[in-house]
């Protein structure tokens, strides 16, 4: 599930860069069909796509940064989960195996105690 998340995210990316190649592109040509006599708007025009490019170049790029950032982060939760599980396992077994080890410490000093003739409850 992590590793779908992160293939979408860069999946999603990918299809905001090629929308915004697209509007670029037409944008571009509109610019290009304005009347020479206004070549001062066409050239302001393109000077802010320049900057609006410029812009979504950089938050694509932390975009994906991040998304990296977070594909890692999520593999080393679902590690680190896993670790949990393995520890949370390991101590049910070693708790089940101490109870076992007090259980034949408690048998085997009330046999010590019938062998040296000594009054026993096995209910303390």
């Amino acid at each position: 599930q992590n590793i779908m998340a992160a293939t979408l995210s860069f999946r999603w990316l990918e299809i905001l860069e090629k929308e915004f190649d697209k509007a670029f592109v037409d944008l571009d040509i509109l610019l290009g069909e304005i009347d020479p006599d206004q070549s001062e708007l066409t050239f302001e025009g393109r000077q802010k796509m320049t900057a609006l490019s410029a812009a979504f170049a950089q938050l694509s790029h932390k975009a994906q940064t991040i998304f990296q950032c977070n594909t890692k982060l999520e593999a080393h939760l679902v590690d680190m989960r896993s670790d949990i599980i393995e520890l949370q396992s390991s101590k049910a077994v070693l708790e089940q195996e101490l109870h076992t080890l007090l259980l034949q410490l408690h048998s085997s000093q009330l046999e010590i105690h019938e062998l040296r003739g000594l009054e026993v409850d096995s209910q303390e």
